[in-house]
């Protein structure tokens, strides 16, 4: 084989290799790859790295999640949750703006600026905002989206509601299953919080890419000893 060849084929595998959809870094149980597509399309930003700042544990509650939370830029919340405790549904929403302990409203009056939403990456299911009322910010209160609320967190960081206003333009309508409100809130499980960059690759190559490139080094190698003995 050519040593041009060689060069190519490593190339191609590598390349292959670092397609990627972004990368979650803290680890995750709400979001997968195909997760993490999803968020990045809906976003339309590129690839992404998303940091894990915020774990909801035994015990945490809306305090934890500001102290984590408040002032870190964009995020995207991700939380586990059911109205009937047994169908369960991934929603959550993203915020370009920071996270605070204020009483009060994110409050943007500029439609072009309207960028946040609300989702459910269980159904495949994004709502744009419609409506000034942003996030609800307050300590007692976890991550609340909306002037509905649209998505509804209480100190506990285990029950709530979703009633549609601010999003998706169908007021007292539920990003959980889509039905309209009838005084059933919601159950919440896991609960999340991620930060959002650029993608950035990772320093290190994976074994995969290690092992492809010393198959390419050690073809290159024969390749020169077998030219050698032709000289």
């Amino acid at each position: 084989m050519k040593v041009a060849k060689i060069i190519a084929v490593v190339s191609v595998a590598l390349a292959s290799l670092n397609a990627h959809a972004g990368v979650v870094v803290g680890g995750s149980t709400l979001l997968n790859a195909q997760g993490v597509t999803q968020l990045e399309g809906w976003l339309g930003q590129g690839p992404l790295t998303l940091t894990n700042i915020f774990t909801k544990q035994a015990g945490s509650t809306s305090y934890d999640f500001h102290a984590a939370a408040d002032g870190k830029g964009a995020t995207f919340v991700l939380m586990s949750a059911s109205k009937d405790g047994t169908h369960w549904k991934t929603v959550g929403g993203y915020d370009p703006l920071s996270w605070n302990s204020q009483m009060g409203y994110n409050y943007v009056s500029d439609p072009s600026n309207w960028t946040s939403f609300l989702f459910n990456l269980t159904d495949g299911v994004k709502k744009s905002q419609t409506s000034g009322y942003e996030t609800y910010n307050m300590g007692s209160y976890g991550p609340t989206f909306g002037g509905g609320f649209d998505l509804y967190v209480p100190t506990a960081l285990d029950f709530g509601y979703s009633y549609g206003w601010s999003y998706g333009g169908y007021t007292g309508m539920s990003i959980v299953d889509g039905s309209y409100w009838n005084g059933t809130g919601i159950a919440i499980g896991a609960l999340e919080v991620f930060t959002l960059a650029p993608y950035t690759a990772q320093a290190v190559p994976e074994p995969g890419s290690i092992a492809i490139l010393g198959l390419g080094l050690a073809g290159l190698a024969a390749s020169r000893r077998k030219t050698a003995r032709k000289g």
